[in-house]
């Protein structure tokens, strides 16, 4: 739910709102130079309200992931963290939990390769859109 880096790059030479750099650019430039990015609670949105996984708030998203979930033999929480890892950024995903089933959840989607359409169509479902 915290696409706003991935957003600007998608956004490039627009007016919208996404397209405004609100992080300095860093996705980019660490792409161009090669430093990996650590996602920090990757699976949260806002700052208190919680994971976006199995939230009512997000039927469109979670249905999504469900859907992959069952085509590839992992969680939702696999599925949130293919689509990060394939992303050209190459970056890592810190999941920030102590819980070992969290923990082999999340990293079941290492083994993922998500095609483009999926990458979209999940990037969809949390309501993002192409300029």
């Amino acid at each position: 739910m915290h696409t706003g880096m991935v957003d600007f790059g998608i956004h490039a030479n627009m007016t919208d709102e996404r397209s405004i750099d609100h992080d300095g650019g860093i996705l980019e430039y660490s792409r161009r130079k090669g430093t990996t990015i650590q996602t920090w609670s990757p699976f949260q949105y806002g700052m208190f309200e919680g994971t976006f996984i199995d939230n009512d708030k997000f039927p469109e998203l979670n249905k999504k992931l469900a859907e992959l979930a069952d085509k590839y033999g992992v969680s939702k929480n696999g599925i949130a963290t293919a689509w990060i890892l394939r992303h050209p950024a190459q970056m890592q995903v810190i999941i920030g939990t102590m819980n070992p089933d969290h923990i082999k959840d999340s990293a079941a989607g290492a083994d993922v390769k998500l095609t483009n359409q999926e990458w979209y169509d999940v990037y969809f479902s949390a309501g993002n859109t192409l300029p």
